[in-house]
């Protein structure tokens, strides 16, 4: 871990029990730290514990070869900042820690980050291409049905399309689904963009069209709306990263309060060859984020 993390961080310390690595944090204080769920003498979520115990308030990020969600889950409830599975560590650590340095949570799957929300909330989902997204895309949809939200696709004729047949062969008639609406990104874009840029009063009546939705549709427990979508990927792809980074902090600021779970996909190529300053600055408004398993 330390060999893999040389090149992005000064990696200060290394313990191989837990109360040392208590002990090695106090003595050190470390902007982050990394623990394995199994670490000996205590285990991670005890020295996750014990570290809060001794007044640490460095986030932790957690590595497992588990990638049962039960336990993504608990290991967040107990306070934990990321989960990393140990098969995919030399893609997801660094970007981890990133990410939990930078205030937002990061979790392994769609799945897990459905839970990490709760129904609310702004994340960030990074791909590698559309094909490497839509299995675990079609897997959150399903779930969010099943359950009994509204559900709403805001995407490019190609997500739709895969999409809606992933979906249709987990048994779903999304054409008379009334709790499954889809947006194309073209439509979506006319209808607030003006002067290359998002406005806050057409957007603020697509954020409260979008929430009549949810209150007609929503059969579940709890009325609540699913959004997935690729607006600001796109504005980015076109070459308006400003439109983008405008659109993402409005979104976030419009629907903090209303039980919107909205999770937007990026392909991490248009964010890394844009420019140095897109990246931090569309990542702000998310409060969590997961990655696609084949970047």
């Amino acid at each position: 871990m330390s060999a893999l993390l040389a090149n992005d961080y000064d990696v200060v310390g290394v313990a191989t029990q837990g109360p040392q690595a208590v002990e090695m944090t106090c003595a050190i204080q470390p902007d982050a730290i990394v623990v394995d769920v199994n670490i000996p003498d205590a285990g991670g979520l005890h020295t996750l514990l014990a570290l809060d115990k001794a007044g640490s308030r460095a986030p932790v990020v957690f590595l497992s070869v588990a990638e049962e969600e039960e336990l993504v889950g608990e290991v967040l409830r107990w306070g934990g900042h990321g989960y990393v599975v140990k098969s995919r560590v030399a893609t997801d650590l660094p970007g981890a820690i990133h990410h939990v340095l930078s205030g937002r949570r990061f979790v392994p799957s769609l799945t897990s980050l459905d839970m990490l929300a709760n129904g609310r909330g702004h994340a960030m989902h990074l791909h590698g291409g559309v094909e490497s997204s839509l299995e675990s895309l079609a897997a959150l949809f399903d779930v969010a049905l099943g359950r009994g939200d509204a559900t709403c696709v805001i995407a490019t004729e190609d997500v739709r399309e895969r999409l809606g047949s992933r979906l249709r062969a987990c048994g779903w008639d999304i054409d008379a689904q009334s709790r499954y609406r889809v947006i194309d990104v073209a439509d979506a874009l006319r209808g607030f963009m003006r002067d290359g840029l998002p406005d806050p009063a057409l957007l603020a009546g697509m954020a409260r069209e979008l929430d009549q939705y949810r209150l007609s549709a929503a059969a579940g427990e709890i009325s609540r709306l699913l959004v997935y979508g690729n607006i600001a990927a796109t504005l980015i792809a076109t070459g308006n990263a400003q439109a983008a980074i405008v659109l993402e902090r409005l979104w976030d600021s419009l629907t903090r309060d209303l039980p919107f779970h909205t999770i937007c996909g990026y392909d991490t190529s248009d964010l890394y060859e844009d420019g140095s300053d897109v990246w931090p600055s569309v990542c702000a408004p998310h409060g969590a984020v997961t990655q696609a398993s084949r970047l």
